[in-house]
């Protein structure tokens, strides 16, 4: 019988899976990675566990997963879950409703009023976000909010162009205080 040696027997014996906490995640680690968050949203999505449903879910969750996870995870996903990040996460849903209740109500009350007091513009609306993730996810949460829709983003500065339908101010500190600010706190602690 051969001998080997303990280090040895633990090289050969690694996950091809096994994520490197200190630099680059691998590929496949990506993958996985990436599907697995993809499924488990489509079963919450879903609330289905006929398989089927999880059969398809597996499927498009593989591709969607395939197609993105390069771009998804630069650091490993592991080192990414920080308790923190997914409590803010967590307090944005119920702030990003409620912001989206009051521009509802807020837009109602702007088509049946008689006059229809609108003063539509597109305004400047600075950000502290400094990541592409982070920027990108304002963004939507703004274009998703009735009465805004965000038009361009100035990545140098950064800054978004967010077409308002009853514009306040054109004061940008004073637009990012209305717009943006409300999910800026907990995107940043999010994307950082």
């Amino acid at each position: 019988m051969k001998k080997t040696s303990a280090g040895a027997l633990n090289k050969r014996l690694k996950s091809p899976l096994q994520l490197n906490l200190s630099g680059d995640c691998t590929e496949k680690t990506r993958l996985v990675v990436a599907f697995l968050v993809l499924w488990v949203a489509w079963i919450l999505f879903t609330i289905s566990l006929d398989p089927q449903e999880l059969a398809v879910g597996a499927l498009i969750s593989f591709i969607v997963a395939w197609l993105t996870a390069p771009f998804l995870f630069r650091h490993p996903p592991i080192r990414q879950l920080r308790l923190s990040r997914i409590f803010n996460a967590l307090i944005y849903l119920p702030t990003y409703l409620i912001a989206e209740i009051r521009a509802h109500l807020k837009v109602i009350y702007l088509i049946l009023h008689p006059r229809m007091p609108i003063r539509p513009g597109i305004v400047k609306v600075p950000t502290a976000l400094k990541t592409d993730f982070g920027i990108t996810a304002l963004a939507d949460s703004i274009t998703m909010t009735p009465g805004t829709l965000s038009v361009d983003v100035k990545e140098s500065e950064p800054a978004l162009y967010v077409h308002w339908i009853d514009v306040k101010s054109t004061d940008p500190q004073t637009t990012s205080a209305q717009v943006a600010k409300p999910f800026e706190k907990y995107l940043s602690e999010v994307f950082g």
